[in-house]
């Protein structure tokens, strides 16, 4: 071979190496952006409720989805013209098109009965409705359920001092003192990063192999924040030994619903009508501050002000809608799910039965592709 033959194999190899090694970098930087000097948001959220681990099965990527919920609540857009649906096991707010599905989904309501529903997660309609068997209904009652009366704190974050949001875990962290071999505070901003960081490197859209038994969906914003809260507490108790409180925010008032702009995942908007992610402690020089591990939707911990404030986009609804958090809930670890659109009431997993199986379907699924 001629030397000019050589040189120009060795080039276009060259040239193929550098492209391949550039996507893999673009690829893995899509979920460890972790650098505490750039704070970048994007979104989370929801449950299939299967009892075993072993019958989830990975979704397909804009295929409907099909699930057993509770109806949390039916309520108008609010210009009277759309019907919105919400359920306890799924964060993302639907709409109902058809007049049949809808009265099987009010009936459920009306009768505190379990529906299986197909739906289109993409768009947020829900396409098909039915009620399921009273075998399946037991099922789902025997599942502990956590009541919390008086912990709903409306919230308007106009005008609420974000020192005083900051600064709410201070009072409430009796919630975890009683946990042995968990330490409640968190000894510096350092630290905590340090949990993100690993956290972080759990991410489906990572390749593996990942250092918990099932990598933890953070690229998919539509739904399952439920889960990912909760496979994270577990991480922060067990491998770093701090305790963990749930922070739920809610848009359960009017026509609020929690607002969100996928800045990490390609920019899109997602709707909830709840969120959920770790709260922990965290000491700084200006004393303990209420930090939030949300890796679907930051690069790094944040205050608590700042995870409310990104979840009121007002470029991400349309119409009259409003993009506000009407009330926030700090629960215990425990808690996974609402168990009513009230937010006083939640779903326990104790097994991690739904946390694992929602985390292997939402695996492949991606938000904003």
């Amino acid at each position: 071979m001629k030397r000019s033959s050589i040189g120009k194999t060795i080039r276009l190899t060259a040239m193929c190496y550098v492209a391949v090694m550039a996507g893999i970098a673009a690829f893995v930087n899509s979920c460890s952006k972790s650098t505490p000097s750039a704070t970048k948001v994007a979104t989370s959220e929801s449950s299939l409720q299967v009892d075993k681990v072993a019958a989830a099965q990975p979704l397909q990527q804009n295929a409907p989805q099909t699930n057993t919920v509770t109806v949390a609540a039916i309520r108008k857009s609010s210009d009277g013209t759309v019907n919105e649906v919400m359920f306890n096991e799924l964060a993302e707010l639907f709409t109902v098109q058809d007049a049949a599905v809808l009265g099987v989904l009010q009936h459920a309501l009306d009768n505190n009965r379990m529906v299986s529903i197909k739906f289109d997660p993409w768009n947020g309609i829900v396409l098909y409705a039915n009620v399921v068997t009273l075998a399946e209904e037991q099922a789902h009652q025997s599942r502990e359920v956590i009541n919390a009366p008086g912990t709903g704190i409306p919230v308007n974050l106009a005008t609420m001092d974000a020192d005083v949001i900051n600064g709410a875990t201070a009072a409430m962290s009796v919630l975890n003192t009683s946990t042995p071999g968990l330490t409640n505070v968190i000894p510096d901003f350092a630290t905590a990063q340090l949990m993100f960081d690993y956290i972080v490197k759990q991410c489906c859209a990572l390749p593996s192999p990942y250092g918990i038994d099932h990598c933890i969906s953070f690229q998919y914003c539509q739904d399952g924040c439920y889960a990912r809260a909760h496979k994270m507490c577990w991480i922060i108790n067990n491998r770093y030994h701090y305790a963990t409180h749930k922070i739920f925010s809610f848009a359960n008032s009017g026509s609020d619903r929690l607002s969100v702009k996928c800045l990490k995942w390609r920019g899109c908007c997602v709707t909830w009508w709840y969120h959920v992610a770790p709260l922990v402690n965290v000491k700084t020089p200006t004393g303990v501050k209420a930090y939030v591990f949300d890796a679907a939707m930051f690069d790094q911990p944040v205050l608590l002000a700042t995870w409310l404030h990104a979840q009121e986009n007002p470029s991400c609804v349309t119409g009259t809608s409003v993009a506000r958090v009407s009330m926030i809930n700090i629960q215990p670890t425990a808690s996974y799910s609402p168990a009513g659109y009230s937010g006083l009431t939640f779903n326990t997993d104790p097994t991690y039965s739904s946390t694992n199986s929602t985390l292997i379907s939402y695996a492949p699924l991606h938000t904003c592709y």
